[in-house]
């Protein structure tokens, strides 16, 4: 199946845009170009391989939900790395990370803790993750 190269080059150089404006600070900026790069990732024609739209949407998503937490918008942080883990379960440890870290701040221990469990089935050897558990039972303790 035929890739469209030119929509492959615009939706790198939205990501490469955001990385940028992320790494400057501007946060909200990069959610914008996230998600102008994830709108354009979903537009693929059907018969583009649905393999490759998954794997750019999840690694999207996982940028757009870091720079949600950059801005502390916990909430907006949680549901994309939850749909970037939808997208993309294995190797995808920091979409696992960033949704449990989500979850703590806002105070789901409960949820935050049922979820990085589950991470750990697809990421056991994740040393992010393990610590992320490890925080979750600590507040868990204290609270």
């Amino acid at each position: 199946m035929p890739v469209n190269p030119k929509r492959s080059a615009q939706i790198g150089k939205l990501r490469e845009s955001g990385n940028a404006e992320f790494r400057k600070g501007n946060h909200a900026q990069a959610v914008k170009l996230y998600g102008l790069a994830i709108e354009m990732a979903l537009g693929r024609p059907s018969w583009e391989p649905s393999g490759l739209v998954r794997e750019e949407v999840s690694g999207l998503l996982s940028n757009r939900a870091q720079a949600n937490m950059a801005q502390q918008n916990w909430a907006e942080g949680a549901v994309d790395a939850e749909a970037s883990v939808e997208m993309k379960k294995v190797g995808n440890a920091k979409g696992w990370w960033r949704r449990g870290k989500c979850l703590l701040e806002m105070g789901r221990w409960e949820e935050a803790e049922a979820w990085v469990k589950q991470g750990l089935e697809f990421e056991a050897t994740e040393q992010d993750l393990v610590q992320l558990k490890e925080e979750i039972e600590k507040k868990k303790m204290g609270a």
